[in-house]
């Protein structure tokens, strides 16, 4: 057998080795990405509440939070003690022949979250597999005379291939055969409850319709739009009244982030369906969840033989159950959630005030709770003066150089991470952890203020600099 790396030599690998094993190894291509925003350096030391710290004792705050897994914070100390007393305890992980008890605790404790009558919990791994369960147990329950679901424009639910089929944002889909076929998949524009009326209307005939269910991101995880007020059950009472299911999906704005346990919660409705995922396994696990009513998973899934059509050999393994406990357990004790409506308050004030300071610069103001955004106007002209993205075949638009250089800037100049998804490159996302205090937002502010007193146009400069031969030799450069 050829050597390999132990785990010690594994910690201890140098950034420059680090980085050739991922390119050898796992994605070159995403490397260059990391080269590009600069955090092909970010040589991390440690991580605790909202910061990170580099082997070059450079502290980081981390406004991107992993892209929302990073909930309650890195590395709380109640988790640590969690996976300690797992350890102690010598429990099980993986057992498949008996009930786990830990199932058992964590499905109470949502369903103590949630309105009733959601009380069901299918334990997966991902968001994605959560959208999966959530898919299948509405076609199933629905019957074989209703083949349609719908999604909304721009939305964003996973990369599996089910939960691809209900993803519109980006370019995702291309290039896959998808799970759900292109006709089975209805999609109308956000927010607009006319054409989801429309559409309906357009699949009833005798007062009966082809459609299993509707699924919805209740904050769009792509451009952190907010729906207008009373949507959410404005579309769900009426999807209901048409026999047509709901599914929430809070993977990314719920677990206490917009201020509510999921972001639903901001009206009087209960969906059918919700799936969670990214912050419940406490920053350190992954574990995702599908949650529903009984009468719903008894209409589908009701019988001995049929208690196991859709399940999960990694769904809920003893530890990632018990730091899911216990991270339900420290978003109640410390009252994250309402902190994340208190801080985010203090966020959008702050985002507001410097939207009225750059009005042609900083457009509008997103979000809810702890997930923010900003929206830029990236003008064409500006762009034009630095680069010629006609010829660069690294950046299909100008403003992906714009945005890639005021998170390279953040980062460079301000040690604040952000983010960006590459279905709306004029929106800049803030997802911290909820442990966020208000003087980090003040850093993060005073960043992107920084950055426009001085114009985008100076910190695209220093961006196309470092970016040089990625810029105007291809993307292989």
């Amino acid at each position: 057998m050829k050597e390999l790396l132990s785990l010690e030599e594994s910690f201890e690998l140098d950034n420059k080795r680090s980085n050739e094993l991922f390119k050898s190894h796992v994605n070159k291509y995403l490397m260059q990405v990391f080269e590009i925003i600069g955090t092909d350096n970010f040589d991390i030391e440690k991580a605790q509440g909202a910061e990170i710290w580099l082997k070059n004792g450079r502290r980081i705050l981390d406004f991107s939070g992993g892209i929302g897994v990073v909930g309650i914070g890195h590395n709380h100390p109640r988790i640590l003690a969690a996976e300690k007393q797992c350890h102690d305890r010598l429990i099980i992980d993986s057992m498949r022949m008996a009930p786990h008890k830990l199932h058992g605790a964590l499905g109470y404790n949502i369903s103590q979250l949630l309105p009733d009558p959601l009380n069901v919990s299918y334990f997966a791994v991902s968001g994605s597999e959560a959208v999966e369960s959530a898919l299948k147990i509405c076609e199933r329950a629905q019957g074989k005379d209703k083949n349609k679901f719908i999604c909304m424009e721009g939305s964003f639910h996973g990369k599996t291939h089910g939960s691809l089929s209900v993803t519109t944002a980006h370019r995702f889909q291309d290039g896959f055969l998808l799970g759900l076929r292109p006709e089975n998949v209805l999609t109308v524009p956000a927010g607009d409850f006319e054409a989801l009326e429309k559409t309906i209307e357009s699949r009833t005939v005798n007062g009966k319709n082809d459609i299993i269910g509707l699924i919805i991101e209740p904050i769009s995880g792509e451009v952190a739009s907010v729906p207008p007020a009373g949507y959410l059950s404005k579309i769900n009472d009426y999807c209901h009244d048409n026999d047509i299911l709901t599914i929430f999906d809070e993977v990314k704005c719920g677990m206490g982030r917009s201020g509510r346990f999921c972001a639903f919660q901001y009206e009087d409705v209960v969906p059918d369906v919700v799936t969670m995922a990214k912050a419940l396994g406490g920053s350190k696990r992954a574990i995702g969840v599908m949650v529903s009513s009984q009468a719903l998973f008894d209409k589908a899934y009701g019988s001995k033989k049929d208690a196991t059509l859709h399940s999960c050999s990694f769904g809920g393994l003893g530890e990632s159950c018990a730091v899911a406990i216990e991270t339900l357990n420290v978003l109640k004790d410390e009252k994250l959630i309402e902190r994340a409506e208190e801080v985010g308050l203090y966020f959008e004030e702050r985002l507001n005030a410097l939207q009225q300071k750059h009005p042609k610069t900083l457009l509008e103001v997103r979000g809810r709770g702890l997930f923010r955004a900003a929206r830029f106007n990236f003008g064409e002209q500006l762009i034009g003066k630095v680069l010629d993205t006609e010829n660069s075949n690294l950046f299909k638009t100008y403003q992906s150089v714009l945005i890639s250089a005021m998170v390279r800037e953040l980062y460079d100049t301000h040690g604040v991470i952000a983010h960006f998804q590459p279905g709306a490159v004029d929106v800049m996302h803030f997802m911290p952890p909820l442990v966020v205090d208000k003087a980090d937002i003040d850093v993060l502010i005073n960043g992107i203020d920084d950055i426009l007193t001085k114009g985008i146009a100076d910190a695209t400069i220093q961006f196309v600099k470092k970016n040089i031969k990625r810029v105007f030799g291809g993307a292989n450069a």
